[in-house]
């Protein structure tokens, strides 16, 4: 959804500090308000946390949440997405900050229900043209998810892996994604991202 049109286009320095960017991202000027359910929110914040937990272990960098803004677009200094999650090497980062201005290593998405498919696939166009060499766009509804690199796109299924690549060196994230009803998961939407080796 969009917001109604300003009388002029919001710079991305007055998004990021306007209530109405809680939710929401800024394309060339306009407000476009996100679009989350609660599976799609859950599933966003487990991962959050699942993957922290093993880079913030080991020192690996920063990691960031949905709130968090990404403008790395020259040609489009007016924009502003928000990943579910977002993570950017210790080793790259600069001393004084400014990581909304960087080209992160990993991005998440976590398709909801109300996504359309062409704003989405917008939108992963517009993570590769940025350059982000790392992408897991995440399906819950058909319990699989889509690694997308430079120069490859590869889908994975619920028994399969998500490649952490550099990121998790000599192991891998291993990937279960259950619908709800599954027994496996006490009747519950789940995805346990866990590092198999390289502890």
């Amino acid at each position: 959804m969009t917001a109604p049109a300003p009388s002029r286009p919001i710079t991305a320095e007055e998004f990021l500090y306007m209530p109405e960017s809680d939710g929401a991202e800024l394309l060339d000027g306009r407000i476009v308000e996100k679009s989350t359910g609660n599976e799609s929110a859950w599933l966003g914040g487990r991962i959050f946390g699942l993957i922290m937990f093993y880079i913030e272990g080991k020192g690996l960098g920063r990691i960031f949440g949905p709130e968090a803004g990404l403008r790395v677009w020259r040609d489009h200094p007016n924009r502003v997405r928000k990943p579910d999650v977002m993570f950017i090497r210790n080793t790259r980062r600069p001393p004084t900050g400014w990581e909304e201005q960087m080209v992160p290593d990993l991005v998440v998405e976590v398709v909801s229900p109300n996504d359309k498919a062409d704003d989405l696939e917008e939108k992963l166009a517009e993570y590769r043209d940025a350059g982000i060499p790392l992408i897991w766009v995440i399906y819950p509804g058909t319990q699989s998810a889509h690694i997308l690199t430079q120069s490859a796109r590869i889908e994975v299924r619920s028994s399969g892996v998500l490649d952490g690549e550099i990121y998790c060196p000599a192991s891998r994230f291993r990937s279960l994604i259950c619908s709800p009803g599954s027994k496996r998961t006490n009747r519950r939407v789940c995805a346990l991202l866990r590092c198999a080796g390289g502890r």
